[in-house]
């Protein structure tokens, strides 16, 4: 099948002579044994840029498509693509972090510099890695995030809360919730999308993060908060391509679609 990959991934497996990729995992040792030269570093900047840039769009066309889901009463789906936009914005953070990610039998990752080498992270399957990744980042490496200074529902981090809805709704469940809402999109159904008030909920989120460690409110806190971030560390310092600008417009137009102001639509524009 052919599709364009990030370009960090290609990076590193045209630098490991990599020209089949079914033998790409026969190359993790030599892989884990390389250290970043400073040509590697000046290199891989763009790069992590924008596979940072793929990701943010990724992020924002799937939390404006969960939002036009939530207004058409699409529950089940829109629990799974809340979550999926907030697993490439923690990704985009991390590209835009300097922070390179590989996948060979597992996730392996570094910071982008001089001398550094690819480590293996852990975790019950790649996405509970790279979450499991986002929270053993030390403070020198990227920013402190706002979505670790608490728990929810339990002792648990947002991310993994996001991820065992996903689950939950996808595998565990029977019948998909629809036509009523899930539990943890009542509110945020009954009180803001179904009375055309989502610009209402997000100036909330805007002003109080704690809102993502309510469960009547995540779902839709956490992927908004986390797209700001992101936001913020990618504006003026990246130039989206023709086609990216071209989804940047539909996902704004689906936000305006379903009642989201249009100054508050343009903050999440790149």
């Amino acid at each position: 099948m052919n599709f364009e990959r990030h370009e960090v991934q290609q990076y590193f497996e045209r630098l490991m002579g990599c020209t089949d990729m079914m033998q790409w995992k026969s190359y993790k040792a030599s892989l884990k044994a390389y250290q970043l030269t400073s040509n590697d570093v000046g290199l891989l900047n763009p790069l992590l840029e924008r596979d940072a840039t793929a990701l943010y769009i990724k992020s924002l066309q799937t939390f404006s498509q969960a939002l036009a889901g939530l207004k058409r009463g699409e529950f089940a789906w829109t629990l799974v693509k809340m979550y999926y936009s907030v697993f490439y914005a923690m990704r985009c953070e991390m590209s835009a972090s300097s922070i390179i990610t590989v996948m060979n039998g597992g996730i392996l990752y570094a910071e982008n510099k001089q001398s550094a080498t690819l480590h293996s992270i852990q975790g019950h399957g790649s996405h509970q890695a790279y979450i499991n990744l986002r929270k053993t980042l030390p403070p020198s490496a990227i920013a402190h995030d706002v979505l670790l200074g608490n728990q929810i529902d339990a002792g648990e981090d947002v991310y993994t809360w996001m991820r065992e809805n996903r689950e939950r709704t996808n595998y565990q469940m029977k019948h998909f919730p629809d036509p009523d809402p899930d539990v943890v999109l009542n509110k945020v159904y009954t009180d803001y999308a179904n009375l055309n008030k989502l610009t209402e909920a997000f100036k909330l989120y805007k002003t109080n993060s704690l809102y993502c460690f309510d469960i009547d409110h995540a779902t839709l806190a956490v992927p908004y908060t986390k797209l700001c971030i992101c936001h913020g560390l990618l504006q003026g310092r990246v130039q989206p391509d023709a086609t990216e600008q071209k989804q940047i417009a539909e996902s704004k137009r689906l936000l305006l679609a379903v009642g989201i102001e249009s100054a508050l639509a343009d903050e999440l524009v790149i």
